[in-house]
């Protein structure tokens, strides 16, 4: 019975990682999650195989200290996904109340339209502005090699066709990646004296969005982007993404 109740959660687990691929959606985050419920599964479905190994390991004193070095670094990482999740999760409800800006982070462009993640975020940033008039917008992204045109210029035209005011909207057109989003984002911000923002993004990228922020003297909040059924399919997916970002976010900045 555990056995089998293991076999279905685990292969939940595996088509939820899976999922992405029918969206043409494959990064590190997935291909984590794939490569380790395949390794749960083969481990419940070959137990037994595996505990008389595991046992034979451990009767010499080197598999002793391998054995048990791998179980402290399996709980360390554990403990340790679980407190990023912590971070993340808090950084979502961190809601706007002293903004003066928000910067709508970029994502990819079909063509010359928003794809549904960033028209989204553009949604939610549009909610908010219509509400705060006296609050300016930075819509923050360059052009990659399959877009015709910069993310921040699709990202302004979204805005304007659906009534924001276009001497409101900043584009920033050439960052490549979150860490430039926010350090060309701060430059434009320092010739209005502003440091406080909202960071308009997915909800599980606004703790390294935030992270980035500080480091240029930027005060965030959030602004999570709106979520859909589709979507939220893809969380798991970008949830372990952000976690090897986050760790090197950590370790190389």
């Amino acid at each position: 019975m555990i056995k089998n109740i293991l076999i279905i959660l685990e292969t939940f687990l595996l088509i939820l990682f899976i999922l992405p691929l029918f969206h043409g959606i494959l990064n590190p985050g997935n291909a984590a999650g794939i490569l380790f419920s395949l390794i749960l599964l083969c481990i419940t479905f070959f137990f037994n195989s595996f505990k008389s190994i595991c046992k034979n390991i451990f009767s010499h004193t080197g598999g002793k200290i391998l054995i048990s070095s791998i179980s402290v670094l399996a709980a360390a990482g554990i403990i340790y996904c679980i407190i990023l999740s912590c971070f993340m999760i808090n950084s979502q409800i961190k809601s706007p109340e002293n903004a003066k800006a928000v910067v709508v982070l970029g994502c990819k462009v079909n063509g010359e339209t928003p794809s549904r993640m960033l028209a989204r975020r553009l949604d939610s940033a549009y909610d908010f502005l219509e509400k705060n008039d006296d609050v300016i917008c930075i819509v923050s992204g360059g052009k990659g090699d399959d877009e015709k045109i910069p993310e921040a210029l699709a990202m302004k035209n979204y805005l304007v066709e659906k009534g924001i005011d276009p001497d409101k909207i900043i584009m920033e057109d050439k960052s490549c990646n979150t860490y430039e989003n926010m350090k060309f984002s701060a430059e434009i911000l320092k010739a209005y004296d502003i440091d406080e923002i909202a960071i308009v993004t997915d909800g599980f990228h606004q703790y390294r969005a935030g992270l980035i922020a500080k480091k240029y003297g930027l005060s965030s909040s959030a602004i999570n982007a709106k979520s859909d059924n589709i979507t939220r399919s893809l969380i798991p997916t970008y949830w372990v993404r952000e976690w090897m970002a986050i760790t090197k976010e950590y370790l190389f900045t």
